[in-house]
């Protein structure tokens, strides 16, 4: 698949709901998922909402260490079919968050937006949304530094620099409690290269493909291992935000 077929595809408006496989084994999506649920470890709540939960790996693991009452939604009715015939114990629904919160104006004691608003043009809305449906804690993961080439090709539509994302949390009412940066040196020299050698190749291999055999689950399990190197350090281009939505409002 060249370039430009690439890229028409991934204005669609869930780019990534089949990378089944990609979000499984690669090592970025697990890295990110292991440090949520060390942060999601220290928190209390009871009924949780993962907001674009286009795959639901993270939901299972919170579902199976917490036992908490577990919800997902995400904009593709398919891919919310499919969810729930892989966690029957949790409610899925198809929402726009752009435009539509829960039904019933239900908040959830936590709520977890994972690489989601870098693929939303009016990411304002959005976040304005999520703040609605939070009870107490909220947690956002983004990339940040540049938008390379393949960030392009999987729909990323802007980065984040981190003060605009907190401002906006702050406008909407959320008191932030953490900003961390994770991913320097090896995520982030490993995102440079794979945009600076063959994108298009790597793309078509590793993120459309739905079926992941020896060789790439080595080379996964590989860079999963090695990328703990980026614990040392406090910077990267990944972004996570802990915020908390006060009492007072949540109860508005």
């Amino acid at each position: 698949m060249k370039t430009e077929e690439i890229l028409a595809t991934a204005n669609a408006k869930n780019v990534v709901a089949a990378w089944d496989n990609a979000h499984r084994y690669t090592p970025a999506p697990r890295h990110r998922r292991r440090l949520l649920l060390n942060m999601i470890g220290r928190l209390d709540f009871s009924t949780v909402l993962d907001t674009g939960c286009a795959q639901p790996f993270l939901l299972r693991d919170i579902v199976a260490r917490h036992k908490v009452e577990a919800c997902g939604c995400d904009i593709s009715d398919e891919v919310m079919e499919l969810n729930r015939s892989v966690l029957p114990e949790c409610e899925f629904l198809s929402l726009d968050l752009t435009q539509e919160t829960w039904p019933g104006e239900r908040k959830f004691d936590l709520v977890i937006c994972s690489e989601v608003l870098e693929h939303i043009e009016d990411w304002h809305a959005a976040v304005a949304n999520i703040v609605r449906m939070t009870g107490k804690h909220l947690l956002i993961t983004v990339p940040s530094g540049p938008r390379r080439m393949m960030d392009r090709l999987v729909g990323h539509v802007q980065h984040f620099e981190g003060p605009e994302l907190v401002a906006e949390l702050e406008r909407n009412g959320c008191k932030i409690e953490r900003v961390r940066r994770w991913g320097w040196p090896l995520h982030s020299l490993y995102k440079a290269a794979i945009s600076a050698l063959s994108p298009d190749a790597l793309y078509s291999s590793f993120s459309a493909s739905e079926h992941y055999g020896f060789g790439k689950r080595f080379i996964s399990e590989a860079l999963y291992w090695l990328f703990f190197v980026n614990d040392l350090a406090q910077g990267g281009h990944q972004l996570i935000v802990q915020a908390r939505v006060p009492d007072t409002m949540a109860t508005e």
